[in-house]
């Protein structure tokens, strides 16, 4: 029956390995440390190229563009572990596997358990090691994560440039003078086509209504770019490194170091009834073979505390040698 206590193993483990821990077994998952410039930039890329394909972006005509709208990350490779980065939680490290001692000893003296016949010990190992172990560690790994996009295709729609012409004032002519005609005389014959048209000229004088208007262009325009559609975009993957934890369970031997309790194992072997002598194993040296001194011997086993179970049952002892009630 074997008995460890993992907290104070994890304290007697030894910090070093006697092999190169293995691949992690489980990682926790890295979240997605979004679009970079470099990844948007190959999105608009894309956005321009679906945008172009409508119609150019410059020139005498609508105007066509694209944008990027983002969308999520999407785990596509790793997490791979970058070596030499890993720091292990010693505190977390727990031998597995068969422990393999280097010294047994038996600490105490012998005692029962239940109705055995034998007698039994805390076995001991002054040092020894595990062939595997398991432990928590973080250490910094590389992972891919696809993001996802699509483009709003926008056109501004193009609008050229408008001339008008100029326009002549509005108004009369007057004559005061010799032969005036309706108040107008001799100036009834005057008209835009004039070159002085809109001045006095003699003894026409000028009565204006609205001013006239010299010749202008309206500049050519765009509309603000309106949406078009949504097409999609091929995704585009980007590279992270991330500190993260792991837990390995393979992680090689460990040693252990200092007294370690290996359990409780049979040290006094009972001869039985037909007699003969009892017997150490196991590593047991100490005590008497005959007498009440603690040891392997029957007056010994009659006053031999017992570990657990019951022993109070008549009967129970009669292949103990000498043994009596």
């Amino acid at each position: 029956m074997k008995i460890i206590k993992t907290a104070a193993l994890a304290a007697l483990l030894s910090t070093s390995f006697f092999s190169a821990p293995a691949f992690a077994d489980t990682v926790a998952p890295p979240s997605a440390d979004g679009a970079n410039s470099d990844t948007l930039a190959a999105m608009q890329t894309q956005c321009d190229a679906l945008a172009a394909a409508h119609g150019p972006a410059t020139g005498d005509n609508d105007h066509w563009t694209g944008e990027v709208v983002e969308g999520a990350g999407t785990l596509v490779a790793g997490p791979t572990e970058v070596g030499g980065t890993r720091i292990i939680d010693t505190s977390s490290i727990v031998g597995t596997g068969t422990f393999v001692p280097s010294v047994l000893e038996i600490h105490g003296n012998p005692f029962k358990i239940g109705g055995s016949v034998n007698m039994f010990g805390d076995q001991w190992a002054s040092a020894g090691y595990y062939p595997d172990s398991t432990y928590n560690f973080t250490a910094d790994f590389t992972s891919a994560f696809a993001y996802a996009f699509s483009c709003n295709i926008k056109d501004a729609v193009y609008h050229p440039a408008v001339d008008h012409p100029a326009t002549p004032p509005e108004g009369y002519y007057t004559n005061n003078g010799t032969n005036p005609s309706g108040g107008e005389g001799s100036c009834q014959g005057l008209s835009p086509a004039n070159p002085f048209w809109g001045q006095d000229i003699g003894n026409c004088t000028w009565t204006q209504t609205a001013p006239g208007q010299p010749a202008y262009t309206d500049p050519a325009y765009w509309d603000e770019p309106v949406l078009f559609d949504n097409e999609p975009g091929i995704a585009v993957n980007q590279d992270e490194t991330d500190n993260l934890s792991g837990f390995e369970d393979h992680g090689g031997p460990v040693q252990v170091t200092g007294a370690y309790h290996v359990g409780q194992v049979v040290i006094c072997i009972s001869p039985g009834s037909k007699g003969g002598s009892w017997r150490a194993q196991n590593g047991y040296s100490g005590g008497s073979f005959t007498g009440p001194a603690a040891g392997c011997n029957t007056p010994y086993f009659k006053i031999a505390p017992t570990n657990s179970g019951s022993t109070t049952s008549n009967g129970t002892f009669i292949s103990v040698p000498n043994y009596s009630y």
